[in-house]
C-alpha cells in the first residue's frame, strides 16, 4: 500500500515536471508560440501574423472560433459563432465577422503584441481545434 502511494507519488511529481518543461519554452519573436498544446487538438490551425491575424483551419467549416488570453482563459476577447450551423469558413481574420456569424464576444478586435492568447474553433460533433500564439 505505501508503495503504491510513493510510485503514485513520484509519477505526479514526474509529470508535472513534463508539464513545466513544456511550458517554459521561449518564443520565438517572430513566430507564433506553440507551447505543445496542440497535441490533443483534432483540428490544426494555422496562424497569422500580427495584431490582426489570420486564422485557418482544414477539414470544413466550424460552429464557433474564441480568443482568450491564456493569462485568464476563462474571458473571450473576442469570438464568433454561427448558432445551429457549421457555417464559419477558412480563413477569418481576428476582429471581422463575416456574413451570418454571430460575434460572441469583441474587446479584443485588436490583439496586444507581447501578450500570449489561445484560439479554440469547434464544430457542432464536438470536434475540437486550438493552438496558443503570441502576436
Amino acid at each position: 500500500m505505501i508503495t503504491k502511494k510513493i510510485t503514485s507519488f513520484y509519477f505526479l511529481i514526474s509529470s508535472l515536471t513534463i508539464i513545466m518543461l513544456f511550458n517554459g519554452c521561449k518564443k520565438d519573436e517572430n513566430n507564433p508560440v506553440d507551447t505543445g498544446n496542440t497535441q490533443t487538438s483534432q483540428i490544426a490551425i494555422t496562424i497569422g501574423s500580427g495584431t490582426k491575424p489570420q486564422y485557418s483551419w482544414s477539414g470544413g467549416n466550424v460552429f464557433s472560433l474564441s480568443i482568450v488570453r491564456t493569462a485568464n482563459q476563462t474571458v473571450v476577447v473576442w469570438g464568433l459563432a454561427t448558432p445551429g450551423q457549421n457555417g464559419i469558413t477558412s480563413p477569418i481574420t481576428n476582429g471581422t465577422a463575416p456574413t451570418g456569424s454571430v460575434e460572441t464576444a469583441g474587446t479584443e478586435r485588436t490583439l496586444t503584441a507581447g501578450v500570449q492568447y489561445r484560439v479554440s474553433i469547434s464544430r457542432l460533433d464536438g470536434t475540437i481545434g486550438f493552438k496558443e500564439f503570441t502576436p
